[in-house]
């Protein structure tokens, strides 16, 4: 009897065993999968960041040249829209996004096509190639040429941050160029989130749901977004307990944007455009 109880004992205390082994083994899986995403994810801010300061070195010559004057063209018409960014901030399960707003003013000088880009306070973000697209979709929408004028770019933030989707900005900047061309104001409760390709077609970014929260809370009436991207992903934290331990986990949740504003107290038309002219159909309507 006394033996039969002991066996029962140590099956039981094995068992236990095996449990507390099966768990470290997950939790050291599930540690060692997030390491290695974060480590990821840091090499590319890395490479991102390289490229970054090497663009706000040749922004700061530029700065310089326009804030000397420069030999810069008299000032012919200007425009200022919304911008929406993000950075990635650290949160209690890893990196995240937070939205950022910036304000872009485009100038349109007399001169022969150059671009130039201001940033106040300092602003990482890379602007060069979505703003030279939006010139030439702009140019061949309106219908001018481009070469006649002169760009530049003022972007203002409320404190110095290093965005990482500078080219989410091409939608918002091509807007605000066909504006300053066509002498029409942008509203500024419209924001907007999307890369301009050559052919005038949005393309896809991220952080949409961060982008539209920091949208919101600046009061946002209209938020313009890529096409298929007005649903986001959340990641919920979920917990499943044991008699030993409590295991918490991230799962991922599909949310549509304007909904999921709504039930947060914000008032926010979330639409998908897939082009320039929709975009310009949308906020001045025609």
């Amino acid at each position: 009897m006394e033996a039969r109880s002991l066996l029962a004992l140590s099956l039981g205390f094995n068992v236990v065993l095996a449990l507390l082994v099966a768990m470290a083994v997950t939790e050291n899986y599930m540690l060692t999968e997030k390491v290695s995403n974060l480590t990821s994810e840091v090499k590319a801010l890395r490479e991102s960041l390289n490229i970054t300061q090497t663009q706000l070195e040749y922004y700061r010559s530029i700065s310089r040249q326009i804030e000397g004057g420069g030999g810069l063209g008299v000032l012919l018409a200007s425009s200022t829209v919304n911008v929406v960014a993000v950075r990635v901030v650290e949160t209690g399960y890893g990196a995240g996004y937070e939205g950022v707003i910036l304000e872009v003013k485009v100038d349109l000088r007399a001169g022969r096509g150059d671009i130039y880009v201001n940033t106040n306070p300092r602003i990482g973000i890379d602007l060069q190639s979505s703003v030279r697209t939006a010139v030439e979709v702009s140019g061949r929408l309106v219908g001018v040429n481009v070469s006649r004028y002169d760009y530049v770019i003022y972007v203002r933030g409320e404190r110095e941050v290093e965005v990482v989707d500078g080219p989410s900005a091409g939608l918002a900047i091509t807007l605000a160029m066909i504006s300053a061309l066509e002498d029409r104001r942008i509203p500024s409760d419209v924001y907007m989130t999307g890369t301009i390709n050559p052919d005038g077609s949005i393309g896809q970014v991220g952080g949409v749901l961060a982008k539209a929260l920091a949208a919101a809370e600046r009061g946002a009436k209209l938020f313009l977004v890529p096409p298929g991207q007005s649903k986001d992903i959340v990641w919920e934290v979920r917990e499943e307990r044991t008699f030993i331990f409590t295991i918490r986990y991230l799962v991922p949740r599909q949310v549509n944007i304007e909904s999921y504003l709504k039930d947060r107290g914000y008032n926010v038309k979330v639409v998908e455009v897939s082009s320039i002219e929709q975009a310009l159909k949308l906020i001045y309507g025609g």
